[in-house]
């Protein structure tokens, strides 16, 4: 909470009238070098708007948002009228808290004032005592006041009242929503429930919450749309805050119930029993994974300089979350993906980051001062009685570390070196492991999870059964004791550690291996056989790739080529673009390991949701309809140029196609190829193909006008369903809906088709329903040639499509047009290929 020491507090004062005392609040506040003068008039403004008396003697003047320019620093005073003073509320205000916050860090305070409201008498001790220690001691949580009988509105707003989600009340992804949604406007907004208050842009404040499912919750607003605000927030919670409706598909497999292990399981080896936390059985050598001891200084002294460090690493980790949510949305899809968008909300938590200031004002350093802040609340949600709830402490520890890593003054290590994991498979233990590692995890390289701590509803649990990683958690530190190399079974279904297992455990455990193991090992072994359908038609299978390494991974996996290079990756986590040369060199290295095969690389593809610090970009209002795609590349030419000359002397090397971005009109098109053709006579090279990405609904209606142009077209699919349906695919809200086999956008691919045949070039699709069980078989009956899918689901998609006839898709893709949304396509899909493909 936001700290008070004796200096900032004043006893014994008198005044003539609210205006008067806010004034006295004012003065002090400027005094404690917490406000320029101006901001006492925007105080005066804000009780004009809404009174900001709370109750019980006690008020809380502020001043409006568009005056935080002038707050100086993050802090409060309190004020002390033991005769009282007329609020305008019928009964005195005797304890007048000034509040100066360049966010909405005051609705914290009332999460230490709540108990006092509710107790007239400590209201009373506290507006007439003269020990200054005495309020700051319960302002600073140091000493606990009594519960209160009822929450306060922290505003003096108007409110609404609502329902939390059922069945698991405002837990990580719901609460994300809400503060998504809440920081579109400029109105503070408290949630309110029981005798609890959050701030409804801090999702820790509202995870303290602890709110429960079906549990009623008051939400007040207080500033100019706060109004709006409220409106938007009813919406959101009347649209269920991201949760998936109960009588719909889940977007996740449901958390399997923790309960302890079966009594028969009859293992000859020692059984250490956790819980289920993703299936599948395992074999292999036991590996402790151990994590760096991050070492930060206790004290700084200059303050502005660690300020700014705090502001980098705050920046830095944000930037590298965006890029691991990125990722993984491709790789796990968007409900899952919205782990790390939580993560990026605690990130950017104001009363965690005001507080961290205050530490640094302290005279602590950096680290030290973001460490304490989080550890505290990590500490109380891990307290919390709602396990799904309380499970939130590892990801904000985890957001934590990612922070603390960029302020660190030493890398040391816990208990001796840092064990990266050997070149063989391995099976990992763990005391936890972090949301962001287990992301990271090569399930080549690890067959299996097992943890002491976590719970079967952790994110990391989640993220486990989406890379299909066999998972046990809550085994205990007996898991720990299993030393580096000796052979264990992982029983993901069953939920046990099996320590030194017998010839019969093992053939035991390779039976349960069985009948998921043929089916994938068919897959894999086929791989390299090309997907022609029962009824003799092929369509082409390639990967998408973001990395030169992952070329020869794509080839391995049996990819027929790469259908989507995104070179923006190339661009990202650094200080400054990436020269000719060293383009040149990845997209060589790309072209060489495709050994004939076609690679297409698609030039720039930075804004909407990708944002490159180093580009100084100027803020947009809706960066998905600014400058993106090509139009940045048409901004920043020299870059575009650059790039293509690196892509172009690549292309000597083998078959490159060029690929355009975001392409939305003719007069685009003919500029990027106009530019093109410049940089190809200027280093030489040979023509190569040049396609676009069909993205934007105007793209489809010229499909046929801009067919003429080109070689090839590939749907972005992703990006072409929010323009269809105008819903942005990361919206909390309405990300679920913004489904890509929705009919709409299947008829935007049948024209698509339609005008590229007319022209004689083909169509392919890189976005995300490619590799969907649906899409693949949707897209191919419309006529695409080419589907290129993240590099795990190449084998399947193959399998997948060797399996029906084109016929039957074609059918299936003439009847999905005709649906009316898209949770009747996939039950359509479903009923007329039960083998899989649903």
């Amino acid at each position: 909470m936001l700290a008070l020491s004796e200096t900032q507090v004043r006893l014994g004062l008198t005044a003539s009238d609210k205006t008067d005392a806010i004034r006295t609040a004012g003065r002090v506040m400027v005094e404690c070098g917490l406000i320029e003068p101006g901001y006492i008039d925007s105080m005066l403004g804000r009780e004009r708007v809404a009174a900001t008396y709370l109750g019980s003697g006690i008020a809380i003047p502020h001043g409006l948002p568009q005056a935080r320019d002038l707050v100086r620093r993050t802090g409060i005073v309190v004020v002390q009228f033991p005769g009282g003073v007329d609020w305008g509320s019928g009964e005195p205000a005797r304890l007048v808290v000034g509040i100066a916050a360049k966010s909405d860090e005051h609705i914290a305070v009332l999460q230490r004032l709540t108990g006092v409201l509710g107790d007239p008498a400590e209201a009373e001790r506290l507006g007439r005592t003269g020990d200054a220690g005495a309020i700051v001691a319960v302002l600073n949580g140091e000493a606990a006041p009594a519960p209160a009988a009822s929450a306060a509105s922290s505003a003096g707003g108007p409110s609404i009242t609502v329902t939390a989600p059922v069945p698991h009340g405002l837990h990580a992804r719901p609460a994300t929503a809400l503060v998504e949604v809440a920081k579109r406007f400029r109105a503070e907004i408290a949630v309110s429930a029981g005798v609890g208050v959050g701030n409804g842009k801090s999702l820790v404040s509202l995870l303290r919450l602890g709110v429960s499912g079906g549990q009623p919750l008051t939400v007040t607003a207080s500033g100019d749309d706060a109004d709006a605000a409220l409106a938007a927030i009813r919406a959101a919670f009347e649209a269920g805050l991201d949760e998936p409706a109960a009588d719909g598909a889940p977007s996740h497999p449901p958390a399997p119930v923790a309960v302890p292990p079966p009594a028969d399981l009859d293992y000859d080896g020692t059984v250490i029993a956790g819980i289920s936390a993703s299936p599948g059985v395992s074999t292999g050598p036991a590996w402790t994974f151990q994590r760096e001891e991050l070492v930060v200084a206790e004290t700084a002294p200059d303050a502005a300089a660690e300020h700014r460090r705090l502001d980098q690493a705050l920046a830095g980790a944000g930037a590298d979350l965006r890029n691991l949510h990125e990722e993984f949305w491709k790789k796990a899809g968007a409900a899952k993906a919205a782990i790390f968008k939580a993560h990026l909300e605690l990130l950017d938590d104001p009363e965690m980051v005001a507080d961290t200031h205050a530490g640094i004002d302290r005279g602590h350093s950096a680290g030290w001062a973001w460490r304490a802040v989080y550890e505290e609340r990590a500490g109380t949600l891990a307290q919390l009685a709602d396990p799904l709830l309380a499970g939130r402490a590892a990801d904000l520890r985890d957001v934590g570390r990612r922070v603390l890593r960029l302020l660190a003054d030493a890398p040391g290590t816990m208990g001796g070196s840092v064990a990266a994991l050997p070149d063989h498979p391995v099976i990992l233990l763990a005391e936890d492991l972090e949301p962001s590692d287990t992301a990271k995890l090569d399930p080549a390289k690890v067959l299996g999870l097992c943890t002491a701590g976590g719970g079967a509803t952790s994110h990391t649990a989640i993220i486990a059964r989406s890379l299909d990683i066999p998972a046990v958690v809550a085994a205990g530190p007996a898991a720990l004791d299993v030393g580096n190399g000796r052979e264990v079974i992982l029983n993901g279904d069953d939920g046990v550690l099996v320590v030194g297992p017998s010839d019969r455990d093992r053939a035991r455990a390779t039976a349960a291996r069985v009948t998921v193991g043929e089916r994938r090992e068919a897959e894999r072994l086929d791989r390299y056989k090309p997907a022609i359908t029962t009824d003799g038609k092929r369509v082409e299978i390639a990967a998408n790739i973001s990395d030169p390494k992952e070329a020869a991974t794509a080839i391995e996996a049996g990819a027929e080529g790469v259908g989507l290079m995104r070179t923006e990756f190339l661009f990202l986590q650094r200080e400054f673009p990436p020269d000719e040369e060293e383009q040149f060199e990845a997209y060589r290295t790309m072209v060489r390991a495709m050994n004939g095969l076609p690679i297409i690389l698609r030039t720039l593809d930075i804004g909407g949701d990708k944002n490159v610090p180093y580009l100084r970009m100027p803020a947009e209002g809706n960066p998905f309809l600014g400058v993106r795609g090509i139009r940045l590349c048409f901004e920043r030419e020299d870059l575009f140029r650059t790039q293509l000359r690196a892509m172009l002397r690549a292309s000597k090397e083998g078959p490159v196609r060029i690929m355009y971005p975001m392409i939305a009109t003719p007069a685009e098109l003919a500029k990027a190829k106009a530019i093109t053709e410049q940089v190809r006579r200027e280093v030489g090279a040979g023509p190569v193909e040049i396609g676009i990405m069909i993205e934007v609904p105007s793209a489809v209606v010229m499909a046929d006008r801009l067919a003429r142009e080109v070689s090839f077209f590939s749907i972005g699919t992703n990006d072409l369903t929010q323009y269809v349906l105008a819903m942005d695919r990361l919206h909390p809200v309405l990300a679920p809906q913004a489904d890509g086999l929705h009919p709409a956008v299947l008829r935007m691919v049948e024209r698509t088709v339609a005008g590229a045949r007319a022209a004689g070039i083909w169509v392919g699709a890189c976005g995300g329903i490619a590799g969907d069980p649906a899409g693949a078989v949707l897209l191919a009956g419309l006529g695409l040639a080419e589907l290129s899918v993240a590099i795990p689901a190449v084998a399947s998609v193959k399998a997948r499509l060797r399996g029906i006839s084109m016929a039957d898709a074609e059918a299936a893709a003439r009847a999905a047009l005709d649906c009316a949304d898209a949770a009747e396509v996939r039950a359509l899909v479903r009923d007329r290929f039960p083998g899989g493909a649903a």
